[in-house]
């Protein structure tokens, strides 16, 4: 497989596997983007202070288009947006917080990753989410591109800090999920080949990154960083450790570069090394950090990333009082630092920081996000409130105006506001009272779950295409089916989880034939789900998973309301369409104008037949095709599907059936084969436990629907697959709900033509687990017979009685509705007192039968060719397969003790 380029425009480009070294990851989601295969899952933007109002204009666009959710985490307390610039926090993307454990230290990392099941691209760097730090400043950025084939090393790391930092900070939960999924993608994608590329990732999760440096010594330092501390502490550790003949220092022109000269000059100066400044008086502000060290040898190796020259970014881990920091060590092909014009190191302008003090956190209610839950408003808080505090809110769109909504009791730091349901966007914050004075806390966007985690590429192009579409034009069907079969026709073998080529789980996630199992990790499922949409098409995913009503439920598309900043004056959400033209754009043809080859040719334009003559046949004609296509998919490709493919292709033969795709229910090409063989692959081992329900609900709409068409006498070949496959889901079934088979059901009939009742499906269901044959014919019989009255008279045998004149045929019918092996029976009593009692054990059927006050006595030997029913209304057969005891009148031993077995006392008479 070649290595998937990724083009930045003007003829360059990074192959897959590659690591470069630029000024911006902006061009590189741009050419994610115009892959136009939005097969991105999750972009997180990692940064130390985000201007939402640019991320909004002139990233989230394009980030949205390559397919991904989108989280941004930044420091919580450099967080101040303005509301008016970001629009859409909170609904399309989260906006998440940070802080670390240490008060007053920084979540300061710049990490942008944007990553799904076939590609990957990773940025570190040094500039915020911000104009400058994207387009303005002069920074440096790492990229690193990765296919399923070649992953460099550093994505690897990548998703190990990750995971680490997660541990070590308090983060917005949202924004938390959202790392842990882009870790899980990373890895899952890294299933490949690993290659070294000289790149290594360092950071301040485990230990100080003056630790991870190289510690052979340099023949020369070069340093530069537009902060450095106030002691000059890192400059001392760095020259202690490398121990350099000099070292040279860059700063920037216009005291842009914050620094001591004093403390720097006493710290060479006891070190006794040479030390060369050089003043860099370009005009765009240089943010990028840069430590290269020169070996004697002249091998070069540089730290770039987000630390500055501090004490916090380089000399401490996070658990002992340093920033959180991300940075590459690297081997480059060319030297970064900047040069500039020699200068005196006593001629650097001294520049200290603001003295703007930030509030410790810890004493504070501090708010980490504001989620929208079931029950009402979630709120998490960076440490346990030191305060009862109450909650205000503002609307999306009413921005100076807030709102009590509820209170928070002292030492919460998770607390749900029961019945608040705020729309996402929303602004919410805390306030109280201290000394008499209002204070207010900072300011966190409402998140909706559901609206951020929606990808645009679960926005289905060219309309939906839905099971409503099929009931009303069976040409959509076939389209769909077609994908299905080229879905199975391409992939003979599928392990899950499906992403990224992984082989899923291992260990006790597997189940003892060795298939990986999902079991409830968020993560799996996500990713399990989003590869099942990309294969089934967002309204297929949905119906199969909720019917009708999720299908329903979901037509409102979420990709359509942008909301724009109010300082907007570009608009780049269109990203990478400036290439289409009208054929890309409408290359799904609508199949009602039957432009599609593969549907079938339109009418002719200057046809002027009457367009209505032949509809029905063509309909009927294109309904067998469907049904056609959907047995093939069932008996050829169903097995080698996940488990979430098989459970749409049963949902469709649901449809197919409600639709009239098959001729009959009955006989080898009939529907009831077709939908007992799904029932039967539903679970094969492979079932996520996050649509266990789901299938548990399909299967037992289908044993339904198969029951309700089985013949009313009779043990027929559709009796036996119904018994096998029932068997085979009676675990299965157990899980059924009653809200989803309600959903499955919807405009499903049974086969008197009326909707399916649910209750009906569930008791079904109730049947099979109990697995019980007398309260299952009880059920079958009232639903033949309503007239008749139908009771349990003991554990194995019936009481049926009714307004027939010949109640051995009755017994006969009840007792064959009966299923399974053993001793059963059933008393059938008529409305002119005559009763009869049918009874089989094995081959032996027992016929008592009470007629003008006399008791007669039957004995005959059922065969394949002949049950209790047809013996009851054939004469001749009855004659045939009798076995003589004498006199009909005179109770025989066999009759006696196979009654008593049944709980049958003749001489007790009839029950009421």
């Amino acid at each position: 497989m070649p290595d998937q380029a990724f083009d930045v425009g003007g003829g360059d480009y990074q192959n897959a596997g590659d690591v470069v070294t630029v000024p911006s990851p902006l061009p590189y989601i741009f050419a994610e983007e115009k892959h136009a295969d939005r097969q991105a899952r999750e972009a997180l933007f990692c940064t130390f202070n985000a201007d939402l109002g640019f991320f909004e204009r002139a990233v989230l666009g394009v980030t949205q288009a390559t397919g991904a959710r989108v989280t941004v985490v930044g420091d919580l307390r450099m967080s101040n947006p303005d509301p008016r610039a970001a629009r859409n926090a909170g609904t399309r993307y989260v906006h998440g917080l940070a802080v670390p454990p240490t008060a007053g230290r920084a979540f300061h990392p710049k990490l942008t990753v944007i990553v799904g099941p076939a590609r990957a691209l990773v940025a570190v760097g040094s500039g915020n989410l911000s104009v400058g730090g994207w387009h303005l400043n002069a920074e440096t950025w790492t990229i690193a591109a990765v296919d399923r084939d070649r992953c460099p090393r550093l994505v690897v790391d990548a998703a190990e800090w990750l995971r680490s930092v997660a541990r070590l900070c308090a983060i917005s939960p949202p924004a938390a999920d959202a790392m842990g999924r882009t870790a899980a993608a990373l890895e899952a994608l890294s299933g490949g080949q690993v290659v070294d590329t000289g790149h290594r990732l360092v950071h301040t999760s485990d230990a100080p990154i003056i630790d991870q440096l190289p510690v052979t010594p340099v023949e020369c330092l070069r340093l530069y960083a537009p902060f450095h501390d106030a002691r000059a502490e890192a400059i001392q550790e760095l020259t202690l450790r490398l121990a350099p003949a000099r070292v040279t220092l860059a700063v920037q022109s216009g005291h842009r570069t914050v620094v001591q000269p004093e403390a720097i000059a006493r710290v060479i100066g006891d070190l006794g090394i040479d030390l060369e400044v050089v003043e860099d008086r370009h005009r765009s502000y240089r943010h990028g950090k840069l430590v290269e060290a020169i070996g004697y040898d002249g091998a070069c190796w540089t730290l770039t990333g987000s630390p500055n020259l501090s004490s916090a970014a380089l000399l401490k881990p996070v658990a002992d009082g340093g920033n959180v920091e991300l940075a590459v060590l690297a081997r480059p092909s060319a030297p970064l630092f900047p040069g500039g014009v020699p200068i005196r190191l006593d001629e650097v302008p001294a520049v200290r920081i603001s003295t703007t003090n930030h509030v410790d956190t810890a004493t504070r209610a501090t708010l980490l996000a504001a989620t929208r839950a079931a029950g009402g408003l979630h709120l998490t808080f960076a440490h346990p409130t030191p305060r009862p505090v109450r909650i205000v809110a503002s609307s999306h769109t009413d921005f100076d105006t807030w709102a009590d909504v509820g209170a928070v009791p002292e030492g919460a730091v998770q607390h749900l506001i029961a019945g608040v349901d705020l729309p996402g966007g929303s602004r919410v914050r805390t306030a109280w009272t201290e000394h008499g004075v209002t204070r207010d806390g900072n300011l966190v966007f409402v998140t909706d779950p559901e609206r951020t985690m929606f990808r645009v590429s679960d926005e289905p192009r060219g309309g939906s295409q839905g099971p409503i579409e099929i009931l009303a034009d069976a040409r959509l069907a076939e389209r769909w089916l077609h994908g299905v079969r080229q879905l199975a026709a391409s992939r003979a073998s599928i392990a899950l989880p499906a992403a990224g080529g992984t082989s899923g789980p291992t260990g006790e996630s597997e189940t003892a034939t060795g298939t990986p199992r999902l079991d409830t990790d968020p993560e799996d499922w996500l990713r399990y789900s989003d590869d099942a949409k990309s294969r089934l098409g967002t309204a297929m995913f949905h119906f199969s998973l909720g019917g009708f009503a999720a299908l329903s439920a979901t037509s409102t598309s979420y990709g359509s309301d942008l909301l724009q900043p109010t300082d907007l004056l570009s608009d780049e959400r269109a990203a990478g369409l400036d290439g289409d033209d009208a054929n890309t754009v409408n290359d799904d043809i609508d199949p009602s104008t039957g432009q599609n080859a593969e549907l079938g040719g339109s009418r002719n334009a200057d046809d002027e037949s009457d367009p209505n003559d032949d509809n029905d046949e063509r309909a009927l004609h294109e309904l067998r095709r469907v049904g056609r296509a959907l047995t093939r998919a069932v008996r050829v490709d169903l097995a080698h599907l996940p488990a979430i493919d098989r459970l749409a292709v049963g949902t469709l033969v649901l449809v197919g059936v409600e639709l009239g795709a098959w001729e009959t229910p009955h006989g080898e090409q009939g529907w009831i084969t077709v939908l007992a063989q799904v029932v039967e692959t539903l679970d094969l081992d492979d079932m996520p436990a996050a649509i266990e329900a789901n299938v548990a609900s399909v299967a037992a709409v289908a044993l339904y629907l198969i029951r309700d068409h089985l013949p009313t006498a009779g043990r027929p070949a559709e009796y036996l697959r119904y018994e096998e496959a029932a068997e085979r889901a009676a675990h299965l079934v157990v899980a059924a709900d009653a809200t989803l088979v309600a959903d499955y059901a919807e405009a499903i009939s049974n086969s008197r033509g009326f909707p399916i009742d649910p209750d009906d499906v569930m008791r079904t269901a109730v049947m099979i687990v109990d697995d019980d044959p007398l309260a299952t014919a009880i059920d079958k019989l009232e639903d033949r017979r309503p007239a008749w009255r139908v009771n349990r008279h003991a554990d194995t045998a019936l009481h049926v009685g009714g307004a027939f004149t010949n109640p051995f045929h009755a017994a006969a019918e009840a007792l064959d509705a009966i299923d399974g092996a053993g001793v059963v029976a059933v008393w059938a009593t008529g409305a002119n007192g005559r009763w009869a009692i049918a009874a089989r054990a094995a081959d032996d059927l027992i016929r008592v039968e009470q007629r003008d006050g006399a008791v007669r006595w039957w004995h005959y030997r059922l065969t394949v060719l002949g049950d209790a029913t047809r013996i009851a209304r054939d004469n001749e057969l009855a004659s045939r397969v009798r076995i003589n005891h004498g006199p009909l009148n005179r109770a025989f031993p066999e009759a006696l003790t196979l009654l008593a077995r049944a709980g049958i006392d003749v001489a007790a008479g009839p029950p009421e």
